[in-house]
């Protein structure tokens, strides 16, 4: 955005110069055409000065690094401007869409720092021009945009990751940014900061999600758990338990995952493996019987037993903290 101009000579009518006016001033309104001059002069200056400012890809923040971003992130990204703030990854713009932030994941709605990080998110975007940088996915199933969200030269993503507020997730074949994300999400973790403090119990593996199927929101892997690595290693997933409260089983079999990446524990039938599109699944045909629809819990164990992490649900409310009778793993 090009500076205010911070004064402007008004052109003079006729010859006459008015009294007081400097020489050089009154030569230059005796001669249109080196006024002129002038002021393109000016005003090709004043552009240079603001391309360069703007040229500066460093942004400071309150720990004392430096994030490197270009000052142009989008070539051909869309200018926006929001309307409301679900969380602390999806927004509401004022034409109507929602925007889900590409590549992390913030904490959902009863778990550590949901709050937190929906209100440093509202602090960023809400009411703001934003500008929405696409990747190789533009949409979910749910009818939401999948972008990275900048205001200026700042990517809101990557300040969510850098201040423990959200952690890497990748789930598609969008890739533009993944390292910077792992980057900043080591950083955070050094710090102890939002969930990787105390406080935010975050561990190598985390359960984001449980999807029992349903007739209104049909989905290809439905029904399915989703599991995120939060590590910053290689995680090998042979003899991991996922079960319910009824203690229905499942062990994985031996696959790995990736930091950032996740698996999906989906209830159809086919190969374990890695898919196309970068998505890893693996299969456990019984889940048709194993999600209760009303409230459950899942558990997931590594292979000596330990509880790695539970996702407890109701309807749609998800805690971190299930009822007592229900938290000893089956």
């Amino acid at each position: 955005m090009l500076p205010q101009e911070p004064f402007r000579i008004v052109s003079p009518v006729g010859n006459a110069a008015p009294i007081g006016l400097s020489p050089w001033t009154r030569a230059l309104r005796q001669r249109p055409m080196a006024w002129w001059r002038l002021r393109l002069s000016i005003e090709v200056l004043f552009g240079v000065l603001a391309c360069a400012s703007c040229s500066s890809g460093f942004e400071g923040n309150k720990h004392g690094e430096e994030l490197l971003v270009p000052s142009a992130p989008v070539a051909g990204g869309e200018l926006v401007r929001v309307k409301s703030v679900y969380d602390g990854d999806t927004i509401l713009l004022e034409d109507g869409r929602k925007v889900r932030y590409l590549g992390i994941n913030a904490p959902e709605f009863q778990e550590p720092f949901y709050l937190k990080a929906k209100r440093f998110n509202e602090s960023l975007v809400l009411w703001q021009e934003i500008r929405i940088e696409f990747d190789q996915e533009m949409g979910d199933l749910y009818d939401r945009v999948l972008a990275y969200v900048w205001v200026g030269d700042q990517m809101v993503n990557a300040r969510l990751v850098q201040e423990g507020l959200a952690h890497a997730f990748f789930i598609g074949i969008s890739r533009k940014h993944d390292a910077q994300f792992l980057r900043l999400q080591a950083e955070a973790k050094q710090r102890k900061v939002g969930i990787w403090s105390a406080r935010g119990r975050a561990r190598d593996l985390k359960i984001t999600s449980v999807h029992p199927v349903d007739p209104a929101r049909p989905d290809p892997y439905a029904p399915y758990v989703r599991i995120t690595s939060l590590g910053n290693a290689t995680i090998r997933l042979a003899g991991y338990v996922l079960a319910n409260e009824g203690g229905q089983r499942y062990i994985f079999p031996d696959v790995s995952l990736e930091p950032g990446y996740t698996v999906i524990v989906a209830g159809k039938g086919g190969t374990d493996g890695v898919e196309n599109s970068g998505q890893l699944i693996v299969h456990w045909t019984a889940q048709g019987s194993v999600w209760d629809p009303r409230e459950d819990t899942a558990f997931l164990t590594d292979a000596s037993g330990s509880l790695v992490d539970m996702f407890h649900y109701k309807g749609k409310r998800v805690t971190r903290s299930p009822p007592r009778s229900r938290r000893k793993a089956p």
